[in-house]
């Protein structure tokens, strides 16, 4: 039993270190999911998981030699945290759940490596249209992630570039 409840303290652990540095600092590194649903995947994952982990943590709180008054305590307040952050993420899913940099046209394909573009992206939000638009220059990291970097076309290197003005995701007629 001890070890069950040693896995499950790591795991919700884990989960909320994740969690927490992905809704916070990690909304600041220019690191980006190369693919949008991967992105929706990991925050559906992290906002609907978040009150699990809450219940979870009951698996190790609560403890035998603890006064009863205190696990009642634990057992009542956690539950209650953990209707909260339900709550909590139906607002944050408006934030992190919807929307993402869609591209849609690469402009420039650098000569020494052809992964690395400059694409035009805009901020798709599903039924409630386009939010914004930016110009930014992708490295691929893994295949999974990218290097984001805002830049402006006027003031790269033309020599180190191959202009292909190609239409990516957004098809427009």
């Amino acid at each position: 039993m001890k070890r069950i409840q040693t896995i499950f303290k790591w795991m919700t652990l884990l989960f909320f270190g994740i969690a927490i540095s992905a809704m916070t600092f990690g909304q600041l590194i220019p690191i980006e999911f190369a693919d949008w649903r991967h992105m929706h995947l990991f925050y559906d994952i992290t906002l609907q998981g978040l009150p699990i982990a809450v219940l979870m943590t009951l698996t190790w709180t609560l403890k035998k030699d603890r006064p009863q008054k205190t696990n009642i305590a634990i057992g009542i307040l956690t539950p209650t945290i953990a209707i909260g952050i339900f709550f909590l993420t139906l607002f944050l899913m408006f934030s992190y759940g919807f929307g993402a940099w869609v591209d849609e046209q690469i402009i420039y394909e650098n000569k020494a490596n052809p992964n690395v573009t400059i694409k035009k992206q805009l901020w798709d939000i599903g039924a409630f249209g386009y939010g914004g638009q930016r110009t930014v220059k992708l490295t691929p990291i893994l295949e999974i992630w990218n290097w984001v970097e805002e830049i402006d076309t006027t003031e790269i290197q033309k020599d180190n570039w191959i202009l292909v003005e190609r239409e990516e995701n957004i098809k427009f007629p």
